[in-house]
């Protein structure tokens, strides 16, 4: 079975969301990064530890959707990383 491993993005409007996200997405499993978009908000990227099976990948957009929901922000979409 082919594994996968990519970044899961998620974006707010300010840091404080993008924190409490970030910390919720890190008690279920992520690794997460946040980043400053210098005035056009906040990016979260989240990852796994560990390459998953492609078929989970839509279960952890749904997880981090309902997330970013919850502090006002907006999931961006997941990215494929090769060679990891």
């Amino acid at each position: 079975m082919q594994l996968s491993f990519g970044a899961f993005r998620t974006r707010f409007e300010d840091e404080p969301a993008a924190r409490a996200a970030a910390r919720d997405a890190r008690s279920v499993g992520f690794v997460v990064d946040v980043e400053d978009r210098k005035g056009t908000g906040w990016l979260t990227v989240s990852r796994r530890r560990h390459p998953f099976a492609p078929d989970d990948a839509e279960r952890y957009a749904g997880r981090l959707r309902t997330i970013a929901s919850a502090y006002g922000g907006s999931y961006q979409g997941y990215v494929e990383e090769a060679g990891r």
